[in-house]
This record gives structure tokens, sequence and C-alpha cells, in this order.
């Protein structure tokens, strides 16, 4: 359980950073929450792989520790875009989350046993 104060990250977190790097690394580098949780699913084959006030929290904190840097869409990319509904918070990942992605998996037994995820990680050098 997370508690105040703590700076390692917790499993969530991990997971939507080296989600990020990966849509980063193909091509992305903004995406907003939906894409991130859609992505999500797809690299991990589950129906949901968290709960979307889940992904928001964790998508909030890994903003407010600067792993993450986020800005609001416009009304024009709102307009240009012609999709319903209010802008879209778009995120993008610094060098502080590459970073912290790479801290956990080389602290994390379980991750380093998968290639997945750890290829993602040494492919992220040039930002």
């Amino acid at each position: 359980m997370r508690r105040r104060g703590d700076t390692e990250l917790v499993t969530n977190e991990v997971k939507l950073l080296l989600t990020a790097i990966s849509m980063t690394t193909s091509g992305d580098s903004e995406f907003h929450g939906y894409a991130l949780a859609k992505e999500l699913t797809r690299l991990e084959g589950a129906q949901t792989p968290m709960s979307q006030s889940t992904l928001y929290r964790a998508l909030r904190r890994l903003d407010d520790r600067g792993a993450l840097q986020s800005r609001w869409e416009s009304i024009e990319e709102v307009e240009a875009d012609g999709h319903d509904g209010p802008p879209r918070r778009y995120y993008m990942i610094t060098a502080t989350g590459v970073a912290a992605a790479r801290e956990a998996v080389a602290r994390s037994e379980q991750a380093r046993h998968t290639s997945a995820w750890q290829t993602w990680v040494p492919s992220f050098e040039s930002r």
C-alpha cells in the first residue's frame, strides 16, 4: 500500500511509464490517458489492466513527480480533431520518468524476467 511520502514507484506507475516509453519510441510524442490505457491493455493482453480512476490518479502522481509532463488540449485542437467532449489532457514522458522506469526495472526481479518490458527502456537513450 502506498503511504504518504513514498518515493518509490508502485507497480501501476511503472507500467504506465513503460507504456509511455513504448508509445514514444513508436512515434507518439504525446498521448492522452485513454490512448495510454488502450496501449497498456494491448501490451498486457488483459481486458482492463486498471480502472480509469486508478489510471488517472497514477498519471496525476507521475505528473506531480515530474516523471510526466502534461498540457491541456486547446480549443483549436479540439475543433481540428473533431472529437466530442471537453479538451483532453496530453502527457509526455520526461527524462526523469525514463530514469525512474529504469530504476524500477532494475530493482524488480519480476520485471527483469519480462523481456518485453525490459527492451523498451534501453531503446529510449536519445531523450
